[in-house]
């Protein structure tokens, strides 16, 4: 497996889990053109991994030295999470006739920027995978034998000594969460106008905004008034969100119209982990993960008054609330689990190595 670098995110956080779940007869090694939090991790889990820096922005040194990580490695299948570790890798993937997987289709939509050169790596890859119908069709790539769908899984260990699924919620106070990346992709202002409308109308409403990114700053900012009133806060992450996500009774997550589309979100994923009604725009491949009126409910991006009115609806009726997150916990674990996931990519792998007329 090859990358762009190895940071916290959901794609980093899905690729430790696949290397570290393979089956019998498969083994798995990493080499990232840009070190991160979650190398430690996957060495954790028994994963070898290598890195290939950049020693600045367009080094194209690096790919030579990946190229020697590949040489020792000798793999049957290079799969990559990147578009840089994905253009390097494709001519030493055809010359030696090593099948190129390409996974870097993690969103719903086009990325706005390197839309092109995005386009280019997928379209040299012998096999496309991506982790929502969606993302495989905002790249114009049929599903079929070059183009699979294959679903991020949960790892349900993550909730081991967490309390989750219980009481009857939300009740009296509420509190909404929302984890993604403080970026202008993700609608935080939408949530902030939420919280502030909610806050005047009653008692006990509380926000979490949990998350990093460039925006974290100017957010806190803008919110600073309901921050100092203990309506929201914004507490630090880190690698495991789930203990935050746990004690919220709302999950909610906002994207941008016309910026970003979610594939299959992480995040989604962790809040029907915890039983948690899910509140999110319907965009990109959210409608495959979330149902609407059953395990949560839609909004129309940028609508706050939208917001309000399904966050009030929710307090306003726990059973709703508590039957939702209850069937959201359900569908993750018939049709989002880790085998799946793991069943589904080394089906494409044997799938790449056979047109290839190598034997895995």
């Amino acid at each position: 497996m090859v990358a762009d670098g190895l940071w916290n995110g959901g794609a980093e956080r899905q690729m430790a889990l696949l290397a570290s779940s393979l089956p019998e007869g498969w083994s798995s090694a990493v080499a990232s053109l840009q070190d991160g939090p979650y190398r430690p991790v996957l060495e954790g889990l028994g994963v070898d991994v290598q890195l290939a820096p950049r020693r600045f922005r367009l080094d194209a040194t690096a790919a030579l030295r990946m190229w020697r990580i590949a040489t020792k490695t000798a793999p049957d299948v290079v799969h990559s999470w990147g578009w840089m570790s994905t253009l390097a890798m494709v001519p030493y993937c055809r010359t030696y006739g090593i099948p190129l997987l390409v996974g870097t289709i993690r969103q719903g939509c086009l990325p706005r920027r390197r839309a092109v050169i995005d386009k280019l790596a997928v379209r040299l890859a012998d096999a496309v995978v991506a982790n929502s119908r969606a993302g495989l069709a905002a790249y114009g790539v049929a599903e079929g034998d070059r183009g699979r769908v294959v679903y991020n899984g949960f790892d349900h260990r993550r909730l081991e000594g967490l309390a989750v699924a219980g009481d009857a919620r939300p009740g009296l106070g509420t509190t909404v969460v929302m984890a993604a990346r403080m970026f202008p992709e993700k609608d935080w202002r939408t949530l902030i106008a939420a919280a502030r409308v909610l806050a005047r109308e009653a008692e006990g409403w509380r926000f979490v905004a949990l998350g990093s990114g460039p925006d974290r700053a100017a957010l806190m900012a803008e919110a600073i008034d309901l921050v100092e009133a203990g309506v929201v806060s914004f507490p630090e992450g880190g690698l495991e969100v789930l203990p935050v996500i746990a004690g919220a009774d709302v999950g909610v997550l906002l994207t941008s119209a016309g910026m970003a589309a979610e594939g299959c979100s992480n995040a989604i994923m962790e809040y029907m982990a915890c039983a948690l009604p899910v509140v999110c725009t319907a965009s990109g491949g959210n409608p495959e993960l979330v149902e609407d009126g059953v395990t949560g409910a839609f909004v129309p991006a940028g609508d706050s008054g939208a917001l309000v009115e399904v966050l009030r609806s929710l307090r306003d009726e726990p059973e709703i609330a508590h039957a939702m997150g209850a069937a959201g916990l359900r569908r993750l674990q018939r049709g989002f689990s880790v085998q799946s996931m793991v069943a589904g990519f080394v089906s494409a792998y044997e799938a790449a190595t056979t047109a290839r007329g190598r034997r895995t």
